[in-house]
C-alpha cells in the first residue's frame, strides 16, 4: 500500500506497461465486493473489465471522501451498517452525526449505483428506519 488516493486508485491499481502498481488504502472496506471482482479481472489480464466494475465505485468514494475529509469513517461506518456488518450505526464520540443526512442519503445511493448493497432490501429497510429517526420517515 503505498498511496492513500481514494479518487484516483483504479489507475494506480492498473499500474503502467511494465505491471508497476500502487494500490490504495481506506476506500477498500467500503468497496470490497467490487474491488474483488476488478482485481480478479486484472489479474487475468482483462483491464477493460477491471476499469468497468471500479468506475460505478470512484463517485462513491469521492463522496465518502468529500471535505471535511476527516469525517470520511463516518461513510465507511453508515455503507458496513447499511450491508449488515454491525447490527448498529452508533460510532465513538458521536461521529455517527459527522456527516449530514443528504451526505448519507447520497452515499446510499451511489452505493446502489455501484451494485454494493450486499442485501438491497435490507439495506433499503435500514435506510427506511434511519431516515425516520432523522425526521425524515
Amino acid at each position: 500500500m503505498y498511496t492513500g488516493d481514494d479518487f484516483n486508485y483504479a489507475e494506480l491499481i492498473a499500474g503502467d506497461d511494465q505491471g508497476y502498481s500502487d494500490a490504495l488504502l481506506g476506500i477498500f472496506d467500503a468497496i470490497a465486493p467490487a474491488a474483488s471482482a476488478a482485481l480478479a479481472h486484472l489479474a487475468a489480464g482483462n483491464q477493460d473489465r477491471f476499469h468497468e466494475i471500479f468506475a460505478p465505485t470512484v463517485p462513491l468514494s469521492r463522496h465518502i471522501f468529500g471535505a471535511p475529509t476527516r469525517f470520511y469513517k463516518t461513510g465507511i461506518v453508515f455503507l458496513a451498517w447499511l450491508n449488515g456488518h454491525q447490527t448498529h450505526f452508533t460510532m465513538v464520540g458521536g461521529q455517527e452525526s459527522a456527516r449530514s443526512t443528504l451526505h448519507l442519503v447520497e452515499l446510499f445511493r451511489l452505493a446502489d449505483q455501484a451494485g454494493l448493497l450486499i442485501d438491497p432490501e435490507m439495506a433499503c429497510s435500514r435506510m427506511k428506519t434511519w431516515l425516520e429517526t432523522r425526521g425524515v420517515g
